[in-house]
Formats: structure tokens, sequence, C-alpha cells
């Protein structure tokens, strides 16, 4: 039958995967030069980035965290991290016109996972060799703790494009290894932000790439490296959950999964023989599930900013037909899981290609559906989706409308002046305000108080006017955007070819 002749069930029905083309045979050395190109070009961008302007762009928070929790391990040992909150140093902060130096007025105990604890370690002493003051938010500073996130983002980068040549011909690799490591969302956060969600990803994209070649052991090592850098790691459960139900025989997935859990044990060890399991509670518990709980949403583009945007209210603890906005989330997130589970295991278990499908699908439904999200989770869903995208084409436009929705959420900073969801906070130090106003001086205060909240009141509305409809385009594209992912995954039908062997460097 001829292609023009096909019925429309038979073209539905037809593979969505990007048919793979032979593997080129380079020489060595012309793909040595390849990658090497795109490397010290990706690298000369991040230098640049971080010369220019890391300093002015930050998000300065966690940096000056970062920073004084490095420096507490250089000074007193790497063990103190979850014994005490560090002392306070100096940071710079531009204000638009001069640099001026004050100290953050907040103290946090350490909150991330042991082995982030010694790469902080080794920051905190390269900090000390060449920056003797230890003045935050420098280039020094930035270029001592960002340095582990800069690194990642190139391991993040090989694992996608390895991810990808196991289906497709090399030059794919190439182009996936480039996206990776110019698209903004990665080079932003790394650089700009001076976070460390690459740092996570590293090992967690080479981890399925080894769980695709049925390295088990090897895939659940990584696993553990994950856990043992950021707690949210956990969003990987779901796709373990599925590969020990499809993996005949199942005791391989189990067995990665032991050595997932030794190998975190293994790191936290010495922590362990020092303070308890401090660590475990600090790192994994509060941060899991107490320090947020009271947030719908921390600056994420999902059904709770869509909440947001309706009531106006950040608060996880109020009610719909008698449950918490809280629990409702954990709800959908379940119901969302388990029905994607049983779907992915019924369609997807004889083509070892839903393994990609169900780690962009799972982390995209932790990233949507549950409360507490912060901005930045939506990139660990980036390069998942970016190798679904490479090996079928449908994913593409899903892929880019997250970009910019990753871009605009991670630079709030930049344009949100007017925050929704604080008016109840505003309202509160108004009244506070005016309280003490009258108390001290009460012939000076000219207007009743709810004359003064009325005002505040306006100018709230005012300011939440100018970037609403803005707000309101971009949550709905991060949801459309999911539902197309999801529609994507339930269309898409299994082939039998497994990956092929890496192509030769």
């Amino acid at each position: 039958m001829s292609r023009s002749k096909k019925t429309r069930s038979e073209r539905r029905a037809a593979p969505a995967w990007a048919k793979p083309a032979a593997h080129e045979a380079p020489t060595p050395r012309t793909a040595a030069w390849g990658w090497l190109a795109i490397t010290a070009a990706a690298l000369l961008v991040r230098i640049i980035l971080l010369v220019a302007f890391s300093t002015r762009w930050l998000y300065p928070g966690d940096h000056d965290d970062f920073v004084r929790w490095g420096t507490q391990a250089a000074d007193q040992g790497v063990l103190s991290l979850y014994d005490h909150a560090p002392a306070r140093q100096n940071w710079q902060l531009w204000n638009g016109q001069k640099w001026v130096i004050s100290q953050r007025a907040f103290d946090r105990v350490c909150n991330y996972p042991p082995l982030s604890g010694y790469l902080l370690w080794g920051s905190g002493l390269a900090f000390t060799a060449v920056r003797p003051d230890r003045l935050i938010n420098t280039r020094s500073s930035h270029a001592s703790f960002s340095s582990w996130s800069i690194l990642c983002d190139f391991i993040t980068a090989a694992g996608c494009a390895a991810l990808v040549m196991l289906y497709r011909a090399r030059w794919a690799g190439y182009l996936t290894y480039a996206l990776a490591l110019f698209l903004p969302p990665f080079w932003w956060d790394s650089v700009i932000w001076a976070q460390m969600d690459t740092v996570l990803l590293a090992p967690a994209v080479w981890m399925l790439y080894f769980m695709l070649r049925r390295r088990w052991l090897l895939a659940g090592v990584l696993w553990g490296l994950a856990f043992s850098l950021k707690p949210q790691a956990i969003l990987f459960i779901p796709l373990w959950g599925y590969a020990l139900c499809a993996t005949r025989p199942f005791w391989q997935p189990l067995l990665g999964g032991l050595a997932a859990g030794a190998t975190l044990l293994v790191t936290a060890l010495p922590f362990m023989l020092h303070s308890g399991w401090a660590w475990f509670d600090l790192s994994y518990y509060k941060n899991l599930f107490s320090t947020y709980t009271n947030f719908t949403t921390m600056k994420a583009f999902n059904i709770w900013y869509l909440d947001l945007l309706i009531w106006d209210s950040l608060d996880a603890k109020a009610t719909w037909l008698g449950l918490t906005k809280s629990l409702w989330g954990k709800i959908f997130l379940l119901l969302g899981l388990l029905g994607g589970f049983v779907f992915a295991l019924w369609r997807w278990r004889s083509d070892r290609r839903g393994l990609i499908l169900w780690t962009t699908v799972s982390v995209l439904l932790f990233v949507m559906l549950p409360t507490e999200v912060h901005e930045r989770y939506i990139v660990l869903v980036l390069p998942f989706l970016g190798v679904l995208a490479a090996l079928a084409w449908r994913a593409a436009p899903a892929l880019l409308a997250l970009i910019v929705v990753t871009m605009l959420q991670m630079t709030w900073p930049l344009w949100l002046d007017t925050k929704p969801g604080t008016w109840t906070e505003i309202k509160s130090i108004v009244t506070q305000r005016y309280n003490q106003a009258r108390a001290e001086n009460p012939a000076q205060v000219q207007v009743t108080l709810e004359e003064a909240l009325a005002a505040n009141r306006s100018a709230y509305l005012r300011g939440r006017s100018q970037t609403a409809p803005f707000e309101w385009l971009m949550t709905v594209l991060a949801l459309s955007s999911t539902v197309s992912v999801v529609a994507l995954f339930i269309r898409m039908r299994p082939e039998t070819a497994g990956p092929r062997p890496p192509p030769a460097c």
C-alpha cells in the first residue's frame, strides 16, 4: 500500500520513534576533535558568564549557604556540618550603583547529603586558599563553589549523548551534547544561580544509560551516588520500581537497588559515627517532608501556581472538600504515578526505551502535581525530555516550551516585583507598623487602619496586574506541555529493537 493510501488508524499506529541511521565511521582523530571543540566552546562560555555576570545576577541566599558550609568544613572539619549552623561571613551585593558589604541575617545547618558535604569541603579549602578574607559573592567564591556544577554540566551532556547514540547515529549524539551544554537553563542554573542540580543529574543520566545496557549493579551505584548528593534522587524510585517489574530476572534490578542503598550508607558512614542520623534528618526528612510544607508552590508554574493565580494564596494547609491542598497534591501525584506505572508495564515492558519514556513522565509528574515544588526542579526533567525528543521528534515542541518555562521560572527575581500570595503577609506587616506608630506618636497618624490597608491593597493589586497575565501564560504553557508529553506517552507504540552497541570513539 502506498503512503498516500494508508488509513488514519494505520498512520496513528505507526511507530513515533525516529528511524535509526547507520553509524558513521569517522577516524578516531576526527571524532575526538569534534567532541573537544564543543567542550572547549561550552567551557569558554561558562568562564565568560562566571566572570561577567555571576556576582550580580545570582540568587544570593543559596550561594551564601554553600560558602559558609564550605568554610565551616574547612575550619572545623567536614563532620561538623550537621552539628550546628556556620558563622556568618561578609558578602557583597550590588545595589544598582555600588557594592555593599554586609552579612546575611540568616543561619542554616547544612541540609545537603554527605557526598555533597565532601564537595563543599573541597570547595571551602580551595576558596580559603585563593581568597583569605572569604568575601562571599566574588569571582573567587563562584569559581570555587560552582566548579562542581560546571563539571557536572559536561558529564550530564555526555550522558545524554550516550543515551541518544544507543539508538541514533553519531551526528545525533554530537547535536545532543552541544544542545545540552548551550541550552540556557543549564548554564543559568550552574553558573549564574550557582546551584547544584546538574550535580544530581550527572549520575542520574548515566544511571539510566546503564539501566538500558542492563548493567544493573553499576546503575545502582550511580543511583546511590545521586542519593548521596541531593535528596531529589527520590524522584527515580518509580523508575526503579518499573525496572524491577519489567525486567527478567527481577533480582538484577533488585541487586542494583541494594547497591544504591549500600553506596549511600558508605558515603554517610563517617557522619553516622560522628553524629548519628543527623545527616538523614537534615538532608532528607526535613528537606522533603518538613521545611516547606506550608507552601503550595515555590515559584513553580504547575497546577498549584494555577491555584495561586485564582485564589492568591500559598497556604498548603487550606482545605478542599475537607482535605488540605498538600494532601490533594500527594493524591494527584500518587494517582498519576500509579496510572502511568501500570500503563508503562502494560505497553512498554517489551521495549527498553520505555525506561526513557517513564523516566521523563514520572519526573515531570513530580514537578507538576504535588505542592512544595521549587522553580528549579523542572531542570531535572529537561535532560530526559531532550533525549526523548532526539529519539521521537513529537516530543520536541514540549521540550522547547518547557525550556522557555524553565527560564522564566528561574529568572523570577528579575521580573516578578509583586509576588502572588503575599497579601496576607503584607497585611500583617502594615497592621503591625500601624499599631506601633499609633503607640509611639498617635498625633501623627492621620488615617485609620482600614484606610492604610485599603491603600496598600490597591498598590498590591496594581503590582500584581503588571505580571499576572504573563504568569497565566507561562502556567498554561507548562501544563499544556505536560499534557502533550503524557499524550505522547499514551499514543506511542513500542518496538522490539534494543539498544545497539555504542559506537567507537
